[in-house]
């Protein structure tokens, strides 16, 4: 006999999931809650299973084996107080799939009723769940919490395709920073190469333009090749006088901008000394892209 499955909080994330498990016929979806009816009416609709709730009436919905809390963060820790003052959660498994926050920081209230509590993240942008459902499969997953509770999860992810990795509950904060950085200030640093762009009289259509092949390429490099090797330009070759002259124009320019520069220029410096010897360069290099 099928798991039961409980969401509260059927967003994008919470939408993915529900339709994937629920077209795999891994869990039974039996009921859904949002902040509103017809935001939980829309999920609904969307996954094709599940009573609607509303977060207000936690109380109202039905018990299950397994409830997915796939609230925003701040909410997590509120909405499962609510949930163990409202249910026997004795042998249920309770879980969470936020990225910063663990399984027993937030989930204690679930746990100290009796229930298995587990986080899983997958490591994957939900910005919309009909094209989420249909590259889900492959996505890497951090996964941390109590072994029992992972021993059920587990399979259940790897039912959808995916690649679940273990992490330390500890050091959870910067597991979720080096997402961050991979994905959301990838984002950030082609605006700033945009902008940059920009001060240099290239209209912004016509940068994006220029801007793919090269990012294109260099990312495929990086996982071709490992990052030492898909280094290239002035650090990777030890041009000091073309590094100083970009120091100084963006320094004259916005210098926030010259400082991330140079911090990336010392991480950028790291990788090209591991591809050869650059010991006259460094030298000359290391003081240019101190932050002061």
């Amino acid at each position: 006999m099928m798991k039961t499955l409980n969401i509260l909080g059927a967003g994008r994330l919470g939408q993915t999931l529900g339709y994937l498990w629920h077209h795999h016929s891994a869990l039974t979806l039996q009921a859904l809650a949002n902040r509103t009816l017809a935001s939980t009416q829309t999920a609904q609709q969307f996954i094709g299973a599940g009573q609607c709730f509303t977060l207000d009436h936690i109380a109202a919905m039905p018990k299950a084996d397994l409830w997915l809390l796939a609230c925003p963060d701040d909410h997590i820790q509120t909405y499962c107080e609510q949930l163990a003052a409202t249910h026997d959660l004795t042998n249920c498994l309770v879980f969470h799939c936020s990225g910063a926050l663990t399984a027993q920081a937030v989930l204690a209230s679930a746990q100290q009723q009796g229930a298995g509590v587990a986080s899983i993240h997958p490591i994957k942008s939900f910005a919309q769940p009909s094209l989420a459902i249909q590259t889900f499969s492959g996505t890497y997953c951090g996964v941390e919490g109590d072994s029992a509770a992972l021993q059920t999860l587990i399979p259940l992810f790897d039912t959808l395709g995916t690649h679940c990795v273990g992490i330390k509950a500890e050091a959870k904060t910067l597991y979720h920073a080096a997402s961050v950085i991979a994905c959301n200030y990838l984002v950030a640093l082609q605006e700033l190469a945009l902008q940059t762009y920009a001060q240099a009289g290239v209209e912004r259509d016509q940068a994006l333009a220029i801007l793919q092949p090269i990012v294109t390429t260099t990312v495929e490099n990086i996982f071709q090749l490992d990052t030492t090797q898909a280094l290239t330009g002035p650090i990777a070759r030890g041009d000091v006088q073309t590094v100083a002259k970009q120091i100084h124009a963006l320094q004259n320019w916005n210098r926030r901008y010259a400082e991330l520069y140079q911090s990336l220029g010392q991480i950028a410096l790291q990788l090209a000394q591991k591809q050869h010897n650059l010991a006259p360069s460094s030298t000359e290099l290391l003081p240019l892209l101190a932050n002061h």
